[in-house]
């Protein structure tokens, strides 16, 4: 217990930048369990607890969002508590309350039952008995039907951290401040890194492990990387903890398959071997082909009878969401496959225009989640196969098939509850209250998909402040031009400084209606 108070004490000194965690969502839980066959709760009535919980920054977003669900969420430290706080109070929200508590006090007699635990970045950084009361938490709290989600550091990836680390601390343990210890142990990466007249595959690992450093925030480099516990698992040996009390895997929060692309055909046939191993097995031999770092697991209770893979038939009870659009398929010889890319390069082919009329409905609609039967229908009107009624159950399953696999892959979206987000722009537009609240106490605002937009730029979070739902354009417009006035800030468009003041206005006027849409696009703008 003493060792997890000093823990503490470190969290109360140096505050821990938490943000919001999509990977963490009711919905993100409640869809993956519902596809392996579990009736999870629902996601906009249901109770939800997060260990570890910091100043809330995840779980405060959620209780806006659902405001008929309950949340409860637990730190051992003070002060990100008291932030917290003080945060729920000026939203004014009665669904959610935030408690200073060492875990290993923590019983279900005070806090009752769960449809949803998240226990996200604590497991590997807390000493043992913390780490079992987590799972035992787990294990006495989760209803019959809930989902926990617990992340941790993983091998083998963390081999390669472990390597740095041990280094980065004894150079660092001599330097009293944060700030030293930080500003010391990145020194001693970058000495190493470019300690080699010629760079060798040592060199080239510290190197690797610097860059990822680098793009670190100092408080989360302090707290994850130079952190007193730091202990990485392989998957095999957490589940063999979590089974032992009783809890069962059921799945990864986030995207889950390999790229095929990137192995060879005897990794790919290996893998296809392992389909008929325990699923423990299959999920190991995952992490040693890629190396992966860190997981997010998702448990559930023992006794639940899971299916062994996601149940097609449950997609069609679904929503969808993708912004992936078509390229023109210049790695081709065949021009017949018809390419969908994302923003972030990701890509698949298609040859069937029903499922390309899906997914280009899908991104008109994007940011929204659809229903699966109005994908369907949309994509038949699309594709001209409407008439074709006795084909209608044929390109549902085709469909569901093809939405199981590219959401498994993390190139679509799927969500059992469907949130309430607009991708188009109202005469008077809106934002939520939480965004505008976000943005006078930083540059981040969370939107109902559960994520978190940046607005570094003073007009940018003006715009979305003024967005209260009483103003159309021509009075946006005319606030924006006295804030550019009040504030002498420099205007740019497309990248140039208007530097004639008569020209803001102007200026303004043109860029008020892309700034908008953007908005739409990130899933800022409410009905």
């Amino acid at each position: 217990m003493e060792a997890a108070k000093q823990i503490g004490n470190v969290y109360d000194k140096v505050l821990y930048p938490s943000s919001t965690l999509p990977q963490t969502h009711p919905s993100r839980l409640a869809t993956i369990a519902y596809l392996r066959g579990v009736e999870p709760a629902p996601v906009d009535h249901c109770r939800v607890l997060e260990l570890g919980c910091g100043t809330a920054a995840n779980l405060i977003p959620m209780a806006f969002h659902l405001p008929e669900s309950e949340f409860i969420g637990l730190d051992l430290a003070k002060r990100p508590i008291a932030a917290g706080q003080s945060f729920i109070k000026g939203l004014g929200l009665s669904n959610i309350i935030l408690q200073s508590m060492d875990l290993l006090e923590a019983r279900m007699e005070q806090l009752g039952r769960f449809d949803f635990i998240i226990a996200h970045g604590l497991y590997s950084w807390v000493p043992l008995p913390v780490r079992e009361r987590i799972l035992e938490i787990c294990q006495e709290m989760l209803n019959p039907q809930g989902v926990a989600y617990v992340s941790y550091n993983a091998y083998p990836g963390n081999h390669f951290r472990d390597l740095v680390r041990g280094m980065m601390r004894f150079h660092s343990s001599v330097y009293e401040s944060p700030a030293e210890k930080i500003g010391q142990a990145k020194g001693i990466l970058k000495l190493v890194a470019h300690s080699r007249a010629k760079p060798d595959y040592y060199t080239e690992a510290i190197q690797a492990e610097l860059n990822r450093i680098l793009k670190y925030t100092d408080a989360g480099f302090f707290h994850d990387d130079l952190g007193e516990i730091n202990q990485p698992f392989y998957f095999h040996e957490f589940m063999a903890d979590a089974k032992r009390y009783g809890l069962q895997f059921l799945g990864e929060s986030g995207a889950n398959e390999l790229n095929h692309k990137e192995l060879t055909q005897e990794a790919l046939r290996t893998m296809r071997e392992l389909e008929a191993a325990d699923e423990v097995v299959r999920e190991q031999f995952k992490d040693f082909l890629i190396a992966r770092g860190f997981r997010q697991t998702i448990l559930c209770r023992g006794e639940l009878e899971l299916a062994p893979n996601w149940l097609v038939d449950r997609v069609t009870g679904l929503y969808a969401s993708c912004d992936a659009v078509r390229v023109d398929n210049a790695k081709s010889a065949d021009p017949s496959p018809i390419v969908f890319q994302r923003p972030g390069g990701d890509e698949i082919e298609m040859a069937d225009p029903f499922i390309a009329a899906a997914f280009d409905f899908l991104r008109a609609q994007y940011p929204c989640y659809i229903g699966f039967q109005e994908i369907v229908e949309a994509a038949r009107t699309g594709a001209g196969t409407r008439s074709e009624k006795a084909d209608e159950a044929v390109d549902a399953t085709k469909l569901a098939q093809v939405l199981r696999t590219t959401h498994s892959g993390g190139f679509l979206g799927l969500n059992i509850w469907q949130p309430k987000v607009v991708n188009r722009v109202t005469d008077r537009p809106a934002t939520t209250k939480l965004a505008r609240f976000q943005l006078t106490h930083g540059e981040s605002a969370t939107n109902q998909l559960h994520i978190s937009r940046r607005f570094p730029d003073p007009f940018a979070r003006q715009l979305v402040l003024l967005l209260d739902g009483t103003r159309d354009r021509a009075m946006l417009t005319r606030d924006m031009i006295e804030f550019a006035k009040s504030t002498g800030g420099p205007i740019f468009e497309k990248g140039v400084q208007v530097t004639d003041q008569d020209q803001i206005p102007a200026a303004i006027e043109r860029q008020l209606p892309a700034g908008l849409q953007s908005l739409a696009r990130d899933g800022m703008l409410i009905s």
